[in-house]
């Protein structure tokens, strides 16, 4: 409020003013004077810096959130907020219920993981079932200049491992983005089901269904654009977020989706088999007996710990013997099912179809899509004494490979000319996936890992891409950077796919979960930083920039601004555009154009390529493949074009 003073009083105030000034200057040089004779002048510490908090009032109710900001960073963080009650007692196994911002909130420390096997010790569960939280990372408070665009991350880890802490989400922050990663149910808790209207499942994708809701609601509050919500995942995550763009629950709330080396057209990405999962791991239990309401009420009896501890024995059987096959996928036998359409209550369903139906139909997207592939995926899932042992010579293993990539129905969708006919039977799969006897241990490696990455990963990922072209915007990228000292297993430890780390066939190899440290800064399940995994080398700390703010960049993107973009070059099966992703950026086409075109892809390359080197026997196919692709266009265009990336933001 503003003083106004009456003009005889103002008199009076001019008049003591100078002797209260002086008075106040004789004081402060009292004080500095005592100050240097008692403590010698020495220079007090800089005083805390004040905790943020964001005020909400939102549907009748009114919040105060308390948070933290880094000394270091200057970063904001909200942690361990809530965005559904707690999943407890008679609330297990049933739908998230949302929870609005109400009274006092203490954001300042993460929230407990969900309940899982700990990393380095799987015979021991830690977690609490009260965690379904969310945490937010702004680079500013809110105030009427900002807007910021939202990431949503939903972290891998096959349903049933990791955290929401581990992220450190300065690399993405500091490119004006606001980052959230969530938490959802793990394990049987968010899983199992066998898509009934007592018993449905899939519980953890409605987990992440309402916590993007949460997001779309309360973000404008904490300086967020809730029309700029791009949802990321990596790995199961990846196919998650894909999941979430399709339904009806929470497709209205997304503006884009990044998939890393993630995708629904991925084996196991689902359970073709809900039924017999339910019946497996409830007989394990001794609640098989009833139906699906007595089995629920038998579940809710039993210790989270006995729940854990028996999801770790079903992973260890079902991926034994020749199943070893199924951990390359990253999944760790639960998986997603197919839901009933219509419950009869007006519930909607997150996966109310096939991944591959409702990929192939396409209508329902209207939204960007960025997928990619780290350029070894299943490096650190391979060993070559254990598939020696079970499947007796590697060509065996790689054939019974082939027999699960199940992409048939998808590899005759594109209406260009098909390949493999063109080349009259000279290109031929099972040949390619023969290993000689001859090879050394190197050769049989690099072969298993090359041919594995394309069949479990690279093939659904780019089919995916085709898929989505048409419809909306797509592209695709490749990250090839190998980190001096962060991997896979930093962030997913317990996956069978990143457990093998140790071989030097594998020091230059690009792995799964290898761009994770790369992106973000490591920290453990509870959120402490893991220092032997931060970087430091120069090459690191370069690919950590380009990458983030690659990322970042397609998190500022809306449908306006996608178009006419150097890097961002929309997917095409012509082509194959892809972005190559390391130290820098480079822009590159006819991505694996060969390889793909083995397994049945139908790509169409923009300049003569040679496969001469997919084998002996092939001699003539360079030949082949020139006057196929000459058919393809009269316009010769290069491979390879290095792009940059733009400013920050």
């Amino acid at each position: 409020m503003r003083l106004q003073l009456h003009d005889k009083h103002r008199k009076k105030f001019i008049m003591f003013r100078k002797p209260i000034l002086l008075f106040g200057l004789i004081c402060i040089l009292s004080i500095a004077n005592r100050c240097e004779a008692i403590v010698g002048g020495i220079q007090a510490s800089s005083p805390p810096i004040d905790d943020p908090v964001v005020f909400v009032r939102y549907v009748g109710r009114s919040a105060r959130v308390e948070g933290t900001r880094s000394r270091q960073t200057g970063l904001y963080s909200f942690r361990g907020i809530r965005y559904a009650e707690a999943p407890t007692g008679e609330h297990r196994f049933q739908r998230p219920r949302f929870q609005r911002l109400s009274g006092d909130i203490d954001a300042i420390h993460n929230g407990p993981p969900c309940p899982q096997p700990e990393p380095n010790n799987p015979h021991r569960v830690i977690g609490n079932e009260d965690c379904l939280l969310l945490n937010i990372y702004t680079p500013q408070m809110p105030d009427e200049t900002t807007g910021l665009p939202v990431v949503v991350w939903i972290h891998g880890g096959g349903y049933r491992y990791r955290s929401a802490a581990q992220y450190g989400a300065e690399p993405l922050t500091q490119n004006g983005v606001i980052f959230i990663p969530i938490q959802y149910r793990l394990g049987s808790f968010g899983i199992i089901g066998d898509g009934s209207r007592d018993f449905s499942g899939n519980l953890a994708l409605l987990d992440m269904a309402t916590a993007v809701r949460w997001v779309k609601d309360y973000i404008s509050w904490f300086g967020g654009d809730p029309n700029q919500i791009k949802v990321i995942g990596q790995g199961s995550g990846a196919t998650a977020a894909m999941v979430l763009s399709s339904a009806t629950m929470a497709r209205s709330s997304i503006s884009g989706v990044v998939a890393m080396s993630g995708s629904p057209l991925q084996p196991n990405a689902y359970d073709s088999e809900p039924t017999t999962s339910l019946d497996e791991i409830v007989s394990k239990h001794n609640c098989s007996a009833g139906n699906e309401t007595e089995i629920v009420k038998c579940m809710r009896g039993r210790s989270a710990e006995d729940i854990i501890k028996t999801d770790s024995e079903l992973q260890v059987s079902r991926l034994s013997g020749q199943n070893v096959v199924k951990s390359l996928s990253g999944h760790v036998g639960v998986a997603p099912s197919v839901e009933q359409k219509d419950d009869g209550r007006g519930l909607l369903g997150m996966l109310t179809d096939k991944p591959e139906i409702f990929i192939k139909k396409g209508n329902v997207f209207s939204i960007p899509l960025l997928i990619g592939v780290t350029k070894d995926e299943t490096a650190n899932g391979i060993d070559i004494k254990e598939i020696e042992s079970v499947f007796s010579t590697a060509t065996d293993f790689l054939q019974s490979t082939s027999k699960i990539v199940g992409l048939d129905n998808f590899l005759n969708l594109n209406k260009s000319v098909d390949l493999l006919d063109s080349l009259g039977g000279v290109l031929n799969l099972q040949r390619y996936l023969e290993v000689p006897k001859s090879w050394n241990v190197t050769q049989i490696f690099s072969k298993l890992v090359e041919a594995t990455t394309d069949a479990v990963f690279n093939l659904p990922a780019v089919v995916t891409a085709q898929l989505w072209s048409d419809s909306s915007k797509a592209y695709f990228y490749s990250f090839e950077h190998r980190s001096d000292n962060t991997k896979g297993s930093d962030f997913l430890t317990g996956l069978p796919l990143v457990s093998k780390v140790s071989s030097e066939k594998q020091k230059e190899t690009v792995a799964h979960g290898d761009e994770l440290g790369i992106l973000f800064d490591t920290h453990d399940i509870f959120g402490n930083p893991v220092e032997r995994a931060s970087l430091k080398s120069k090459r690191d700390l370069n690919a950590r920039q380009t990458f983030a703010t690659f990322i970042a960049k397609f998190a500022h993107m809306n449908a306006s601004n996608l178009r006419d973009d150097s890097l961002f070059k929309p997917f095409s099966s012509k082509g194959t555009p892809y972005i190559r992703i390391g130290e820098q950026i480079t822009s590159a086409n006819d991505f694996r154009f060969c390889q793909l075109s083995l397994w049945g892809a139908k790509l169409e390359a923009l300049k003569s390529v040679s496969c001469k080197f997919l084998g002996d026997g092939l001699g003539n196919l360079n030949r082949v493949v020139s006057g196929f692709t000459g058919l393809l266009s009269g316009v010769q265009r290069p491979a390879s074009t290095s792009s940059k990336l733009l400013g920050v933001f």
